[in-house]
């Protein structure tokens, strides 16, 4: 339909030739569709009726789409058995939308940021206790889905990166809380899809992963430490102290390396279960001496022990050192028996004499050597002159 004339007598001559209600929105938009400034087309969906004169409709009108450029306006106009059809089975087809949705262990939201609606599968509210209830998008998406707050960092990261990198989907996993306020590790997914580089709507997947997630934390712990004592491993040590000194290069650190004296006097005699009780007894005395978070303490193996931390004072050091070796001076009794179980130790600094871990362990075992050597329960710090006398 070509307007060449007066383009404000037009828009109303059309409106009576087609006889349909206008909502004020929509004449607007018409109205700006034909200004000076106007795009080079603009689509205005909205729904309308033409009647015959019967006061029956039997066409609908879908849109309009207004092109600038050539003075026209386009309707988009079905019959009206036709759209009846056609909005029938797309109930049909939103019900059973629904009803999948109800079937799945997953837990599904729709949000409709433009008319401010959610729509969310029964399943939210059953697990985590709370509905969904979101006004705004930019202000409430986060607090409302109350992801924990260290999560929910992350994910305005990633949502800021997406926006970035043009992506139209997240898959993240999370803590979610609960009305109890436990929080549950789930996976959410969320696509975007947007118009005019604005997010006008948000379909989301929550997915419960919470005994996955647990049980997998569970396994790494069991991975990382030793079972008897609950300090770390061997290999743990060894991955932890090379991180350290890669990321502290010029920091002064000490390896300390402790081996029990008449331990398998303990086992041969009373037996291995006196025998691990007093290897956790160790190991728990270790760790009050040396307490802290920069402290990464190791059982290394069978009834040696490991300690690596940022170095002190020599005099600092020496009291530390002991004190331990006099903790760990105890007579264990049983079957008629007493056995007295000490620590032979030896330290070694970083980088002073060893700049890698293998280095430190090799210079430490040296020192170590010589306090067994010198009469047991007692602590060597490494030199050079060690070495020729070993």
């Amino acid at each position: 339909m070509n307007i060449r004339k007066n383009k404000l007598l037009f828009i109303y001559s059309f409106i009576a030739i087609i006889n349909f209600t206008f909502n004020t929105t929509a004449f607007a938009a018409v109205k700006n569709s034909i200004s000076e400034d106007a795009p080079l087309y603009t689509f205005i969906n909205f729904t309308s009726y033409i009647y015959n004169n019967y006061k029956t409709f039997i066409f609908i009108i879908l849109g309009i789409i207004c092109i600038s450029l050539l003075d026209a306006f386009y309707c988009l106009v079905v019959k009206a058995r036709e759209q009846s059809k056609y909005l029938k089975d797309l109930d049909l087809e939103r019900e059973r939308y629904f009803i999948v949705v109800e079937q799945l262990n997953d837990i599904i939201f729709d949000f409709d940021i433009t008319e401010k609606k959610i729509l969310s599968s029964s399943k939210f509210e059953e697990t985590f206790g709370w509905t969904l209830n979101i006004q705004d998008y930019n202000k409430g998406f986060l607090n409302e889905l109350k992801i924990h707050p260290d999560d929910k960092i992350l994910i305005n990261k990633i949502t800021d990166d997406m926006k970035a990198l043009n992506k139209q989907s997240i898959i993240k996993e999370i803590r979610l809380m609960k009305s109890n306020g436990d929080y549950l590790w789930c996976e959410l997914k969320l696509n975007y899809i947007q118009r005019e580089n604005k997010i006008v709507r948000v379909i989301g997947k929550i997915t419960d992963i919470d005994h996955i997630v647990k049980e997998h934390s569970l396994l790494k712990l069991r991975s990382e430490y030793d079972q008897l004592t609950q300090i770390y491993n061997k290999s743990t040590f060894y991955e932890k102290v090379k991180n350290y000194i890669i990321d502290n290069k010029n920091d002064n650190c000490m390896l300390i390396f402790i081996d029990l004296d008449n331990f398998k006097s303990i086992n041969d005699n009373l037996g291995h279960m006196v025998g691990d009780e007093v290897l956790k007894d160790t190991a728990n005395k270790i760790c009050d001496v040396f307490n802290g978070t920069d402290v990464i303490i190791s059982r290394f193996g069978g009834d040696e022990f490991c300690v690596f931390k940022p170095s002190h004072s020599i005099s600092f050091i020496k009291d530390k050192i002991s004190i331990l070796c006099n903790n760990l001076n105890a007579t264990y009794i049983g079957n008629n028996t007493e056995i007295t179980v000490s620590a032979s130790i030896g330290v070694a600094f970083y980088p002073k004499h060893g700049d890698t871990l293998e280095s430190l362990i090799h210079k430490s075992d040296i020192a170590l050597y010589s306090s067994k050597e010198n009469g047991k329960n007692q602590f060597t710090i490494y030199n050079k002159n060690l070495e020729i006398e070993c």
